[in-house]
């Protein structure tokens, strides 16, 4: 069994969503948010896309996000970190095939971007307590 100190040991993924409503930016972080940057470039008005010292993409800012998005939909972006099925079987020592069936029946909180299916560290570790709980009982 994974316990919750495990989690948090193993290196985190790529995809982190951020609202700051004093500033009302909406940040869509592709690495790390330490990641050195470079140099950004705005592609419309309002939308930055920064780029690492690699050059690789690193973030989307998007400016005056309360004007873009429903104010409901912003208070939600601020999640944690996500991670793939194929990370978080490696974190849980459980194959992604198990993953990908209890995110379609509901058991584990997943989200389907594209044709990877994702969480977050916190819902992969209330769906281990979870385990936990149902094979003691």
């Amino acid at each position: 069994m994974v316990t919750k100190a495990r989690l948090h040991e193993m290196p985190r993924g790529a995809l982190k969503i951020e609202y700051e409503p004093e500033v009302d930016v909406l940040t869509i972080f592709l690495q790390e948010p330490e990641t050195l940057l470079s140099y950004g470039n705005e592609i419309e008005p309002g939308v930055i896309l920064n780029y690492a010292e690699d050059g690789s993409l690193s973030s989307v800012e998007i400016m005056d996000a309360s004007k873009r998005y429903p104010s409901g939909q912003l208070a939600a972006s601020s999640v944690d970190e996500f991670i793939d099925l194929k990370m978080a079987s490696k974190l849980a020592g459980i194959a992604p095939v198990t993953l990908r069936t209890q995110a379609e029946k509901g058991r584990l909180w997943a989200l389907r971007l594209g044709s990877r299916w994702v969480t977050t560290r916190e819902r992969l570790q209330q769906y281990i307590d979870s385990r936990a709980r149902r094979a003691r009982v």
